[in-house]
């Protein structure tokens, strides 16, 4: 069994933030610290809350070595886009002339600023940034909107009335 000291301070602390920190997994955590401050094994630690003996290990070893600061780190991957760097001009550039497809803005993206990624990669970014690629329309070259109108205003209703 790991030996740590757990003063009352930390065991009254590791109690309050078992139930009452935001992050669930932290809350784990704190609940291993709180079962192993009662003198049960890390082996029953681990099966009573379904994490693995090694990861309790090293979670209690983490406590005795650096304190509660360092077990309230998360230190979750959370990779970045190269375009982020490019983050405030992409957003003018596309307000001023927003592009038709994602190949039209990766390519206007690599003209601009050199950074070449794949349409897929450009079409999550930019709808990261609040925008979105839209459907254009267009009007017929030979089209009467004058006759159009009278068409609508003279024809006639259908009769559901039977």
């Amino acid at each position: 069994m790991l030996k740590v000291a757990y003063t009352d301070a930390d065991k009254e602390k590791i109690n309050q933030f078992r139930y009452h920190y935001p992050n669930h997994r932290i809350q784990k955590r704190f609940e291993m610290f709180w079962l192993h401050a009662c003198g049960i094994k890390v082996t029953e630690i681990a099966r009573l809350t379904g994490a693995n003996p090694y990861m309790v290990c090293g979670i209690i070893k983490k406590y005795r070595d650096s304190g509660i600061e360092e077990i309230v780190k998360t230190n979750y991957y959370c990779p970045k886009s190269s375009l982020e760097q490019y983050r405030t001009s992409i957003i003018e550039e596309f307000t001023k002339r927003p592009p038709a497809a994602s190949i039209e803005a990766a390519h206007r993206i690599k003209q601009l600023f050199g950074a070449e990624l794949s349409p897929q990669r450009v079409r999550i970014f930019v709808k990261k940034l609040g925008m979105r690629f839209r459907r254009t329309g267009s009007v017929p070259a030979k089209a009467d909107f004058e006759q159009q109108e009278k068409f609508k205003k003279n024809a006639s209703t259908p009769d559901f009335t039977g």
